[in-house]
């Protein structure tokens, strides 16, 4: 078994059940806030270890549990999310999606369940003092979640004063921990593109108003804001992800409209703000000067992970001293987002990275063949258990 000389006593003989949940979790996976089969399991889970302080009413498709130490304290919360993403299941498991269009190709399942053994632990070790807030989130992938969370009041309803948090990493080996103070994700974006002209026969051009070449001209324009508008020294993303106009079969047909959609990644709010003035600019000016109507809906997601570097330096050399040296890494800012960043704008944390990759598991995250790696569970809860133990002690000292 994976540090199986370091996980937390009795940890280990979790494994297979733990195994189990995981499993279940990926047959039957669900989107969104619509998540009712996992609360009902999260609940079941729960109550059997003990935990019976459980708020389900807080937000449609959460979960809120408590496990209060021996003595009172501070509190920190820990977070996972639960949702899966809108894709069909490739991974050919046993364990496969059993509902098409949907799978856990991110993760979330492996989340929930390390969550829930670290649940577990806390309520069967309650020597420590002050009490553990577990969040159990849906619409991660939607980036909706976390903010109807902030939105509702969970940080004051429960009194959180630091938060954690982690997310599967397939470019780390299995068993290490990326740690990162700082900036550590990137905001997200979304910008939806409608662009409108006059459809005619493919012969017949000057008849109608093409807008594929307009569409054409939008995306090499828009590639010029960050190559030409951020400064070099930053970092922004801005990708043009989708583009739909006329019919396969139908090659001798312009058509009326072109959709387009895509996503902007940035750290810094000024480049955010200025990409998003300079989009709108940009792509009704182009427009306009060929003659179509477009309409843009500009989506504004999530903000960038900002870890707090009190709380991540804590979390680190906690996991440190658990596992050793060799399963502790300091890692690199990226450009994909978290919406953990909504609970980073109310109270101090970290969100780290648990590494899975070995030769059985190298795709990346959001592959339809993805699939975590159960040998990462009890680390996983090991580590989670030991932050919130660790840092309770510290903070009550």
């Amino acid at each position: 078994m994976l540090l199986a000389d370091r996980l937390l006593p009795g940890v280990a003989d979790w494994a297979q059940e733990l195994n189990d949940i995981r499993h279940d979790l990926h047959r039957n996976p669900e989107r969104g806030f619509k998540t009712e089969r996992t609360v009902g399991k999260i609940c079941e889970y729960l109550r059997s270890w003990g935990v019976d302080s459980i708020d389900t009413d807080l937000v449609k498709g959460a979960v809120i549990a408590v496990v209060n130490g021996n003595e009172p304290g501070h509190t920190i919360g820990i977070r996972a999310d639960m949702d899966c993403l809108p894709m069909n299941d490739e991974s050919g498991k046993e364990w496969s999606s059993t509902k098409p269009g949907f799978a856990h190709a991110c993760g979330h399942d492996g989340h929930t369940t390390w969550l829930l053994g670290t649940a577990r632990y806390l309520a069967s070790h309650r020597d420590f003092p002050g009490k553990v807030v577990f969040v159990f989130q849906p619409a991660e992938e939607m980036a909706l979640g976390a903010s109807a969370l902030v939105k509702a009041g969970l940080i004051e309803k429960y009194g959180i004063e630091e938060i954690y948090g982690g997310h599967t990493e397939p470019n780390l080996p299995k068993g290490v921990i990326g740690f990162k103070p700082g900036p550590l994700q990137a905001s997200s974006d979304s910008v939806y593109i409608t662009l409108k002209g006059k459809g005619t026969h493919g012969g017949r051009p000057h008849l109608g108003i093409d807008p594929i070449p307009v569409a054409a001209q939008i995306v090499q324009t828009l590639q010029t804001i960050v190559s030409r508008k951020v400064d070099p020294v930053q970092t922004a993303v801005l990708s043009v992800c989708s583009i739909n106009a006329g019919r396969f079969e139908a090659m001798n047909v312009v058509p009326h409209t072109v959709t387009m959609s895509g996503t902007i990644r940035t750290f810094l709010p000024e480049i955010r703000k200025m990409i998003e003035e300079n989009i709108k600019k940009m792509v009704t000016m182009i427009a306009e000067a060929n003659g179509c109507e477009v309409e843009i809906l500009y989506e504004p997601n999530c903000s960038s992970v900002i870890n707090s570097p009190e709380q991540t330096q804590a979390a680190l050399e906690a996991t440190r001293v658990l596992f050793g040296d060799d399963h502790v890494r300091v890692i690199e800012a990226f450009m994909s987002s978290e919406d953990f960043s909504e609970y980073l704008q109310k109270v101090p944390g970290c969100i780290v990275r648990v590494g899975i990759r070995d030769e059985e598991h190298q795709v990346s995250l959001h592959h339809q063949c993805f699939d975590f790696n159960d040998e990462v569970l009890p680390v996983a809860v090991s580590a989670f258990a030991n932050m919130a133990i660790t840092r309770l002690k510290a903070l009550n000292a």
